[in-house]
């Protein structure tokens, strides 16, 4: 079997589970005022007027979502180190050129950076402030959202590197194809 196309697959799941994960970490927050607005009984239950934003800060269910996204972005910066160990592994494998290997290291040393020292630190931060009320901020949220503005920008350099990578593996494919098809087509001829 040729590594090609199962690299193209690793860099599909890596690239679509950022996606996905992105989608349910954004829910998880704003989508909960729509949850309150589908279901009166959880907003009944919620413990807060659905219009106060300060006191769903400070909820239960707000702080609910919370520990769920740290435990997926702890999942996720897991598997995206294997993800990534797979996809150098195949792309030295394949011969994948100098260009999209170099971009895949360097999408596994931001994984790397995020997982090890910015995502203990949002972690800690996001615990010391669940419960604390938001209006005034308290200090310790400006620390909080620098952190957690360095850890979108590293995600958002490493999908934009694997994303790169990707679709120069595929014109490299594609190209390669063709020589292969107009090659076979002068033999015939």
């Amino acid at each position: 079997m040729k590594p090609t196309p199962l690299l193209h697959f690793v860099l599909g799941i890596w690239l679509g589970g950022s996606v996905i994960l992105g989608a349910v970490v954004a829910y998880q927050f704003s989508g909960m005022d729509d949850l309150l607005a589908r279901n009166p009984k959880l907003a009944a239950h919620a413990g807060f007027a659905p219009g106060d934003a300060s006191a769903k800060k400070s909820s239960l269910l707000w702080v609910h979502s919370s520990e769920l996204n740290r435990v997926f972005f702890e999942v996720w910066n897991r598997s995206q180190l294997v993800l990534g160990a797979l996809a150098i592994g195949l792309a030295l494998w394949s011969r994948a050129g100098r260009t999209p290997l170099l971009l895949l290291v360097a999408a596994v040393l931001l994984v790397a950076f995020s997982s090890w020292l910015l995502e203990p630190r949002i972690v800690e931060l996001g615990r010391a402030l669940d419960f604390l009320p938001r209006n005034p901020p308290p200090p310790l949220l400006q620390t909080f959202q620098r952190y957690h503005g360095a850890y979108f920008l590293a995600e958002s350099l490493r999908f934009g590197m694997v994303a790169v990578a990707a679709v120069m593996l595929m014109i490299r494919d594609m190209r390669g194809g063709r020589a292969v098809g107009r090659s076979i087509a002068h033999a015939d001829g």
